[in-house]
């Protein structure tokens, strides 16, 4: 994988398949679990619609079914696929209304993802101090791309010029310690964000079976 992927430990047997290069195997096991019930695996196969899979683009619309079907017992998970969702179908207002949802479920991730909203101004007024607030909470809870994300903010110089080159200065080693933990813990919450990139894809194809 090129990217964290975040499955509250639902299957060991999953996550060993795809480590093998086996995605094919691997999803028909997370199927096998949301059809049981598993809330979990709903929103691992939400997620991985919304990312896009090998030769299938992403599908919004079944992603939205899959979380909507797992919000009642992870409503953290859920609501953070259902915000991206929304954003996908250019609904700013639902978009934020839903990661708050996710932070309130205390879904770590969530208050890294309302950060940058406040920083860009998506859908609301830009405010940098409510976004250096969300980064430094996602912080304290342990979620680690969160210092990165950090440097970056300060290096625009949103918050004055002394965390600019605070941010210039602890940058390299934010990176790096997210690229190390990120190799150990790629299926943590604590390294789990989304990212608006289809290049590189979700999963490296030339290593599927």
């Amino acid at each position: 994988m090129n990217f964290p992927l975040y499955d509250g430990g639902v299957s060991q047997k999953a996550r060993r398949l795809i480590a093998d290069g086996r995605l094919a195997a691997a999803l028909e096991e997370y199927q096998r679990l949301a059809a049981t019930g598993s809330a979990t695996a709903k929103c691992v196969l939400a997620y991985l619609h919304l990312r896009g899979l090998p030769g299938a683009p992403h599908n919004v619309e079944a992603s939205k079914v899959l979380a909507t079907a797992a919000l009642s017992r992870e409503p953290g998970y859920a609501n953070f696929i259902l915000s991206y969702v929304a954003y996908f179908e250019n609904d700013p207002k639902k978009a934020i209304d839903l990661m708050a949802a996710s932070y309130r479920a205390h879904f770590a991730p969530a208050a890294s993802a309302l950060a940058l909203i406040f920083a860009a101004g998506y859908g609301v007024a830009k405010h940098p101090k409510e976004a250096e607030t969300f980064l430094l909470r996602a912080i304290r809870s342990g979620h680690i791309p969160s210092t990165v994300v950090l440097c970056r903010f300060y290096k625009r110089g949103q918050r004055g010029f002394l965390k600019s080159v605070l941010g210039q200065l602890l940058f390299p080693f934010a990176w790096l310690y997210v690229w190390i933990t990120t190799r150990f813990m790629i299926f943590s919450i604590r390294t789990f964000r989304h990212v608006h990139v289809k290049v590189p894809p979700m999963f490296n194809e030339r290593a599927l079976r």
